[in-house]
């Protein structure tokens, strides 16, 4: 008995061994994805990437203090993703990523379509992740994972910046990555990081590994 358990032990052990040779531990990734769930996670949704014009503030045109203003179609630049994860098992992963992405849009007064100032806003999501690995190759990695964190976002208009924090969140369906050290991937699934995220990236050992 005892000899079985010290040869499954060393057994274990062999395989630990062995896919740490194999596999780097230690992945840094910059991604770029799509705008549309972005823009839901920080509390709005529109279904293009050039949005309607739309009004708020006040709804007298004869007070001008308070017009009517309208806001031009705003536009939207790609989420871009750093990201950092560590090879805790051969299977399973855990990191974070950070994610940017901008809109900008012009305000005008309704009474005579006149300039009144740039509509700006930066969203910075912040999300720490799990990824479990189902095939693990040397040159090709699929897997799926999850995502959980926060999003600020910082706008500004005519005044000074508001600043507003929504929740935020990633689903990886379904990635495939090509690649031993320096790798590219493509993300299938929703979240800010888009429907669809891909880019490049490097894996390493530490020195003490």
């Amino acid at each position: 008995m005892l000899f079985v358990t010290a040869m499954s032990l060393t057994g274990m052990a062999q395989e630990e061994q062995d896919w740490r040779q194999i596999f780097p531990r230690h992945e840094l990734s910059l991604g770029i994805g799509d705008p549309a769930m972005a823009n839901f996670q920080k509390g709005w949704l529109f279904d293009k990437l050039i949005w309607d014009r739309w009004y708020d503030q006040g709804d007298n045109l004869n007070d001008w203090f308070n017009p009517i203003r309208y806001h031009s179609d705003y536009i939207a630049t790609c989420p871009i993703s750093l990201g950092y994860m560590f090879r805790l098992r051969k299977f399973l992963w855990l990191g974070a990523s950070v994610s940017y992405m901008g809109t900008f849009g012009k305000v005008f007064d309704a009474r005579d379509n006149s300039f009144i100032c740039n509509h700006t806003e930066t969203q910075v999501a912040f999300l720490p992740s799990i990824r479990f690995s189902y095939l693990n190759k040397k040159y090709v990695t699929l897997y799926s994972g999850v995502s959980t964190g926060f999003l600020l976002n910082f706008e500004k208009e005519d005044g000074p910046v508001d600043i507003y924090f929504h929740p935020a969140w990633q689903f990886t369906l379904f990635c495939i990555s090509a690649g031993h050290k320096f790798y590219g991937f493509t993300e299938i699934g929703c979240g800010f990081k888009g429907f669809i995220h891909a880019g490049i990236g490097y894996r390493f050992n530490a020195k003490n590994e």
